[in-house]
């Protein structure tokens, strides 16, 4: 595929991303104890406590690459998760913690230059049509870019 981008921001699309509901999840799949217990329940405040603090005792992030055939890691990256109740009044909505900022994010970004697990505006990432040229735009919507 051809790129009519002439930005100098890398992009989100080419960057690994890893989400809040996604750790969760795989935690709670993972996890060898059954969740019918009361203290690991997300259908209470104390529950949901519980397990983010389990999974920011228990849980790291390496950045994998494979460079000349060899596979490499990135250090560890801590997670840090926090909730809100959700609008709907029914269960809770998990956030990552940016490492770098302290935003509450949904998503943290590996770009492909960056070993640090961070935000999308830590790491100055932009949208592949954010960096499209404005003059080159139409150009791109005609052939189909």
């Amino acid at each position: 595929m051809i790129r009519l981008s002439y930005g100098k921001r890398p992009i989100v699309e080419e960057s690994q991303k890893i989400s809040a509901a996604v750790c969760v999840r795989n935690y709670l799949l993972q996890r060898p104890k059954p969740i019918i217990s009361e203290e690991i329940s997300l259908n209470s405040e104390e529950g949901v406590k519980n397990i983010v603090k389990e999974i920011e005792s228990s849980s790291t992030v390496n950045l994998t690459k494979e460079v000349n055939g060899k596979m490499e890691y990135s250090e560890p990256n801590h997670l840090r998760l926090t909730y809100t109740k959700s609008n709907l009044g029914k269960g809770y909505i998990f956030w990552l913690i940016c490492n770098v900022c302290g935003r509450r994010v949904k998503y943290l970004y590996f770009p492909p230059y960056s070993a640090i697990l961070a935000c999308r505006t830590c790491h100055r990432l932009t949208y592949d049509k954010q960096n499209e040229s404005k003059k080159y735009r139409n150009w791109s919507k005609l052939l189909n870019l």
